[in-house]
């Protein structure tokens, strides 16, 4: 009797491991499937094409942030030299040719600022698509 179990107990094991290794081989992907594959490594070849630019779009910002701490760091001193200085009229020319290259790098940002806008709505659009398409695969 005690044999007899034992060899029910290994033949079970037995059956088990076999279904277990034909249910695992009959959920992989079927030809058709495997065709999806080039579809995702263009989805993943563009998602690089995107975060390389984002990282390009993220250091220029990075820059304009720096220059703009740079300007604003000249127009304290401007308003400084202002409050203390004796010779208004000198002071008042500088400040205004300052005053003008100001102004003429604010609207460079802003139109900058407006590029990387517009790139951000597009890479998040595109974003989007990109995790809808392999969010309804997984």
């Amino acid at each position: 009797m005690l044999k007899m179990k034992k060899t029910l107990g290994i033949l079970l094991a037995v059956c088990f491991v076999l279904s277990v290794t034909v249910a695992s081989v009959s959920a992989a992907p079927q030809k058709s499937d495997s065709q999806w594959g080039n579809e995702k490594n263009k989805w993943g070849k563009e998602k690089r094409n995107w975060d390389n630019e984002k990282g390009k779009w993220n250091n220029e910002q990075i820059k304009w942030g720096n220059e703009k701490r740079k300007w604003d760091n000249e127009k304290n001193k401007w308003n400084k030299d202002k409050r203390h200085g004796n010779d208004y009229k000198k002071w008042e020319s500088n400040y205004n040719k300052w005053y003008a290259l100001y102004m003429k790098w604010v609207l460079q940002h802003n139109k900058w600022n407006g590029n990387y806008k517009r790139w951000g709505n597009n890479y998040w659009k595109w974003n989007n698509d990109y995790n809808k398409y392999h969010g309804s695969r997984r």
